[in-house]
């Protein structure tokens, strides 16, 4: 039986996860290791750690002392999560048209925000637009 769209959806709490592995590529641009930052930030190694692989959902006081360390605001971690549900709306549209199996979706939504838009680009390029 073949699942519905709304089935092959990305939930919001993993698009709102999708600010990790931000705070991470921000974190390895400044070359700081997780020490460094979770001591900057007065959290723990492993709860930062979880942040960056998008398992845990940092409070908006948390983002924006993460922010403030990694030299960005707390609109640039807004603008993330926007640009990553628009790419992944396009996307889940784009994949629709084409007969790739539902099973490997949560795979590639689980790629990188750059990964995703190349693959985007590919599918449009193969005229399997995700635009409205």
């Amino acid at each position: 039986m073949e699942n519905t769209q709304q089935d092959r959806r990305v939930s919001p709490t993993e698009v709102r996860q999708r600010i990790g592995p931000a705070i991470r590529r921000l974190r390895q641009r400044q070359g700081l290791s997780l020490s460094d930052l979770a001591q900057r930030t007065d959290i723990s190694v492993s709860y930062l750690s979880r942040l960056e692989k998008g398992r845990s959902v940092p409070s908006f006081t948390l983002l924006s002392r993460l922010g403030q360390e990694l030299g960005v605001d707390i609109g640039f971690f807004v603008d993330t999560e926007r640009e990553a549900q628009s790419v992944d709306e396009m996307l889940e549209r784009s994949l629709g048209r084409t007969s790739l199996p539902d099973a490997i979706w949560p795979e590639l939504f689980s790629l990188s925000i750059e990964a995703r838009k190349d693959l985007l680009e590919f599918l449009e390029g193969q005229g399997f637009s995700g635009k409205a």
